[in-house]
């Protein structure tokens, strides 16, 4: 396996999806009452684990691609396209969770004294899915697969770029 064979994209994209699998196993979200304190990794809330999933799969593209795996053709849509769209995904969904927040079952906590809490994993979480959609945005750029307004090629990237 020869790194020298990646883009920078490619190891943006492989390096982030690595530390979104290693941060879903901090504490990500939780609640407390008053000395009483709980929370729980990516892998107890769906949005989490379904963007540590679809980092997983952005790794598992690099490998492919690192270890020269020929991919299908998939007619004018692009494998960079697809990996970009599940870096976004996976960004998008960890940005809803911070957002929201841990869920409570439906029971209404106001006035309570119970506080939902937003824990160090899913900012790092965040900043690793950031990268993912860096890396593949660069991935993508680097393969001209990109249309004309966001940096690609005029015709989208059905043309090879010229160096």
């Amino acid at each position: 396996m020869d790194l020298n064979k990646l883009t920078l994209g490619d190891k943006i994209m492989g390096a982030s999806g690595i530390l979104l699998l290693i941060f879903s196993f901090f504490p990500w979200l939780g609640f407390s009452y008053g000395p009483i304190s709980t929370s729980g990794s990516a892998w107890k809330f769906t949005l989490c684990w379904l963007a540590v999933v679809l980092g997983v799969a952005c790794v598992v593209y690099v490998v492919l691609k690192m270890r020269e795996v020929s991919l299908p053709e998939l007619g004018s849509v692009k494998w960079g396209h697809i990996i970009l769209g599940i870096a976004i995904a996976s960004f998008v969904f960890i940005l809803i969770k911070v957002i929201v927040g841990p869920g409570t079952g439906g029971v209404d906590l106001s006035g309570s004294g119970v506080s939902k809490e937003r824990k160090i994993g899913i900012f790092l979480g965040l900043l690793s899915s950031a990268g993912l959609v860096v890396g593949a945005f660069l991935n993508s750029k680097e393969a001209g697969e990109l249309p004309g307004g966001l940096g690609g090629s005029k015709d989208g990237g059905a043309t090879p770029p010229t160096a």
